[in-house]
């Protein structure tokens, strides 16, 4: 929740955000660079800045509700 709170604050500042999760299976080499204090741990990363409305983004096709989720 901690890191949904913090982007929901970035966009009502106008900024756009992304959490990088994937940064944890590299921790060894990121802490060469940032070396964190040894009671800490890295757990993820974000992108923090603004969006690019001129830029391009790729068009996803979503699935319908009701072929992805069942509710009980």
């Amino acid at each position: 929740m901690y890191l949904q709170t913090v982007m929901l604050l970035l966009r009502a500042e106008g900024l756009h955000s992304c959490p990088q999760i994937a940064w944890a299976e590299y921790h060894r080499t990121v802490a060469q660079v940032i070396a964190p204090p040894p009671q800490r741990v890295l757990y993820c990363g974000m992108s923090i800045g603004y969006s690019n409305p001129a830029a391009q983004h790729p068009e996803m096709p979503r699935a319908a509700l009701s072929e992805t989720v069942t509710f009980l």
